[in-house]
């Protein structure tokens, strides 16, 4: 009777190891798959970035007398916000690189691009001049909790814990 038990935990145990190793692959996989997305988006994003720079150059002139929005700042503005968009990419593959190489997400890594983009709202609602003060102190507001947040989680991480402990000998 006994032996019969221990023959059932043996297959039920080797049964959620494959099932186990089937994910892990799995996922293994869809990662290999999504990195090569990524670069391909970063490179969209940054290729989008130079053409508009690009077409926006031989536009540059003075700014009007006037308080007019002239087409310049319109496409500086877009230029300013596609820029932002590659940072935000770049902070966001790297936190999805960190989760390829080590299956671990940190709290403060999401909290960094969250924060990222957080001031770019900000940035890009100040560029334009279209805000309302409700807007901007929401965000900066948002801002501030985010950055208290991630001082936390760095305090209170793992890895803080880490670096200050002795050496051992």
């Amino acid at each position: 009777m006994l032996d019969q038990e221990d023959t059932e935990n043996s297959v039920q145990t080797g049964i959620r190891n494959l099932v186990f190793r089937l994910y892990d692959r799995a996922v293994d996989l869809i990662i290999l798959g999504v990195i090569p997305l990524m670069l391909i988006a970063l490179v969209f994003a940054f290729t989008e970035a130079i053409i508009g720079t690009t077409h926006m150059l031989p536009l540059l002139h003075s700014v009007a007398s006037d308080d007019t929005v002239s087409p310049d700042e319109v496409a500086l503005r877009m230029l300013v916000a596609r820029v932002l968009d590659v940072v935000i990419l770049i902070e966001l593959f790297n936190t999805f690189m960190e989760y390829a190489r080590t299956r671990h997400i940190r709290l403060s890594k999401l909290l960094d691009v969250t924060i990222v983009f957080a001031l770019r709202e900000t940035l890009i609602k100040l560029y334009a001049q279209n805000f309302s003060s409700t807007d901007i102190i929401a965000l900066c507001v948002v801002v501030i909790v985010l950055v208290i947040a991630r001082s936390i989680a760095t305090r209170f991480s793992q890895d803080h814990d880490l670096s200050k402990r002795p050496l051992k000998k």
